[in-house]
Parts: C-alpha cells; sequence; structure tokens
C-alpha cells in the first residue's frame, strides 16, 4: 500500500509539473525615467555708442554742449526662452529747477516699438540670443545756455520681458500687457535652457530577438524641451509584442527620491492618458493611482496599439518656478505566457473609476483555455483511479 501511493503521488505529480511548465510565465521590467524642465524668461541690457563705423560700450559721465548729438544705443538681449520685451525710459535733471532731457530729444526709434502709456512694447518676439536696440542718439537742444552748465543729467531705462508662450498682448490697447505682474527674475545670469532636438518617435516594444521591453527614446519627455505655464504637451507612445507569444503589458509610476519641491512641480503638471483612442487617467504627474499596476491590454504576437499621453503645465507658474525640474519614472512590465490561463496579475486600465463613460473596450484574450481546464481534471480523475485500484487489491487479498 505505501509502495502504491508513492507510485501514484510521484506520477500525479510529474503530470502536474509538465502542465505548469506549458504555462509557465515570463516576465521582464523597463524604467523610463522622465524629466520635466521648466524654461526661463531672461534678458540683458547694455548700452553701446558709435565710434566712426564701429560700436564701442558706452561710458559715463560726458560733457554735453548745446546742440550736439550723441550715440547712444540701449540693447536688449534675450538668453533664454522666446519673450516680449518693454522698456521704459525716465530722466532725471540732477535737481535742478532748469530745464533737463526729455523723449522729445530722443531719436532712432525703429518701427517695431510703439508707446503705449509710460511704456515703449517690442511689437515683435525676442528669440533666444536675439537683440533688439531700443533707440540710437540723443540731442542736447542748441538753445541751452551757460545756465545749465555743471547740470547733471541722467537717462535710466528699465527693461522687461514676458514669455511669448501662451501669451499675446494686445497693442491696440492702453496697457497691451494688461495687469501682469513684473516680478524679479530668479536664474543665473547669461543661462541658456536645454532645447530640444528633432523630435523623437516614441516607443515600448517586447522584442522577439532579445526577448525583453525596449524602450526608445530614454526618455519619453524629450521632444518637450522645457516648459512654460500654460503649455501643453502631447506625445504618443508606440507599443507593439514582436515576439511570437501572446503577451499582456503593465504600466505604473514612480517618483522616488525627489524632493518636496520637485514633489510639488508634478502634482501640479496634469496628465491624460489615452488607449488606442480613449482616455483612461486624468489626474496628475505624482498621482498614487498610478503607483500600482495597471494593465495595457494583452497583445498577441505581432499585435501594435498606441499609449498617448498630455501634459498640461499650470499657467500659474511664475518665476519661483524658474530653471526647476523633476523627474517621474514610467515602469512598464510585461507577463507572457506560452498558452494563455486567464491570470491576472494586476489592475486594468479599462476597469478604472476613470473610465465611467467610455466605449473602450479591453482587447479579448484569446487561446483555448479548456485544454488546461480538462487536463487537470484526467489528473485528479487518473489519481483517484490508481488509489481506487490499490485499495481495491488491498481488501482483495485480506478477503
Amino acid at each position: 500500500m505505501n509502495r502504491t501511493v508513492k507510485i501514484t503521488a510521484a506520477l500525479f505529480g510529474i503530470l502536474l509539473l509538465g502542465i505548469t511548465g506549458t504555462y509557465g510565465y515570463f516576465s521582464d521590467t523597463l524604467k523610463v525615467t522622465n524629466h520635466l524642465a521648466v524654461g526661463d524668461v531672461n534678458i540683458g541690457l547694455a548700452e553701446y555708442e558709435k565710434k566712426g563705423s564701429t560700436e564701442v560700450a558706452y561710458r559715463n559721465p560726458k560733457i554735453l554742449l548745446p546742440g550736439e548729438v550723441f550715440s547712444k544705443i540701449p540693447r536688449i538681449t534675450n538668453y533664454a526662452m522666446p519673450c516680449w520685451v518693454r522698456a521704459r525710459i525716465t530722466f532725471d535733471s540732477g535737481g535742478s529747477e532748469m530745464e533737463g532731457l526729455d523723449e522729445s530729444m530722443i531719436s532712432g526709434f525703429s518701427e517695431e516699438w510703439v508707446k503705449r502709456g509710460e511704456y515703449y512694447y517690442c511689437t515683435e518676439i525676442l528669440k533666444r540670443k536675439e537683440s533688439v536696440d531700443l533707440f540710437q542718439s540723443v540731442s542736447v537742444p542748441a538753445h541751452w545756455t551757460e545756465l545749465h552748465e555743471d547740470q547733471e543729467l541722467g537717462i535710466t531705462i528699465q527693461a522687461e520681458a514676458i514669455q511669448a508662450a501662451n501669451f499675446t498682448p494686445d497693442f491696440t490697447a492702453m496697457s497691451p500687457w494688461g495687469n501682469q505682474e513684473i516680478q524679479q527674475c530668479i536664474h543665473e545670469q547669461n543661462g541658456t535652457p536645454v532645447c530640444p532636438d528633432e523630435a523623437a518617435e516614441l516607443s515600448v516594444e517586447f522584442n522577439g530577438k532579445a526577448h525583453k521591453l525596449m524602450a526608445v527614446p530614454g526618455d519619453f519627455f524629450s521632444n518637450m524641451g522645457t516648459a512654460m505655464p500654460g503649455d501643453v504637451f502631447e506625445d504618443t507612445i508606440e507599443v507593439s509584442n514582436t515576439t511570437d507569444q501572446e503577451a499582456e503589458i503593465f504600466f505604473r509610476t514612480a517618483v522616488e527620491g525627489q524632493e518636496e519641491e520637485q514633489i510639488q512641480m508634478l502634482n501640479e503638471t496634469g496628465l491624460s492618458i489615452y488607449l488606442n483612442g480613449q482616455r483612461v487617467y486624468q489626474g496628475n504627474l505624482a498621482s498614487p493611482e498610478l503607483e500600482e499596476d495597471h494593465s495595457l491590454g494583452i497583445y498577441p504576437a505581432g499585435q501594435e496599439g498606441e499609449m498617448k499621453f498630455v501634459l498640461e503645465i499650470p499657467d500659474k507658474w511664475d518665476n519661483a518656478y524658474a530653471l526647476r525640474d523633476a523627474e517621474v519614472q514610467w515602469i512598464f512590465t510585461v507577463n507572457e505566457q506560452e498558452k494563455t490561463s486567464g491570470r491576472d496579475d494586476g489592475q486594468s486600465f479599462y476597469g478604472d473609476a476613470s473610465m465611467k463613460g467610455s466605449e473602450y473596450s479591453a482587447p479579448v484574450k484569446t487561446g483555448d483555455e479548456t485544454e488546461v481546464k480538462w487536463a487537470v481534471i484526467l489528473v485528479i480523475i487518473s489519481g483517484g483511479g490508481v488509489l481506487a485500484a490499490a485499495v481495491y487489491r488491498k481488501r482483495r487479498r485480506r478477503s
């Protein structure tokens, strides 16, 4: 009896191992670190004067004579993201009650400048590394006499800038920039932002030859470059299975290692995710909802799909956010079966609360699970039959 039971147990174990081997899992995980960087508005103001046919840096003080026209060229240069610029000119007569300089004595304004209120507005966007001159020269009235001798005169120019992205001035209004708050810049002098190269195609592929998940490029936010307040950026990730077996792909996020200011940025950045045209998530980049695995669907051999994402940068971000950056990991996992058993290893985007009202249907699992079911039943019946036969033979010997 003992010998028969051992043989039966061994036979039963071998049959189970055979089934398990046939329906074994392969798993691989891919981490893509995405970088979110905020751009900057950074301008500089320098003054030049002409000496013959060349320009040199403007030097103070100057001794001026009645009727003299002297060269003075205020030049505004953009060192960062494209922007609109404006300038205000004020005059100082040195505390004297005598007549001083005024705007009627300034000449050389180009057509791209318009005067609205107390500001001169440039009506063209100033691109990165471009410069624009405010005016060219200042003249001293010819009727001034020795009464103006030793009078100290001053001209102060204040230049300001605002981002060109997501902002359009109204130059027909008395205040083309509206009621925008002017803030002190927070950046390094002459800082240069990172500019994106040519747009890259994004993909996550379960590769047949390497038999692993592969991503191109290594940062799915690379096409975005530096973000500016109010930006809306979207891109599409091609998801494909080039193996010869059916595979299920999962998605989740992680924000470990980020500081409080970085987490704040991610929490304030809107994120929407669409699978094959249907929205399956709407929230932010650091939502706890995304920290658990969500199924992107089951992909038969050779199938492709699209995962589109949309990032929304808050328009309330101001100079305090200039040059900040943060990271978020997008983690993709693949589970491959040689034959589909119907196992579910994580949540599905298709069943989330965010999918209420959506008409999207999850991809249908292919393959016949009946074979597995009947194989298990057959093993149980066979094992039971062997045990019953052993008991019957034992009783027969006793009788």
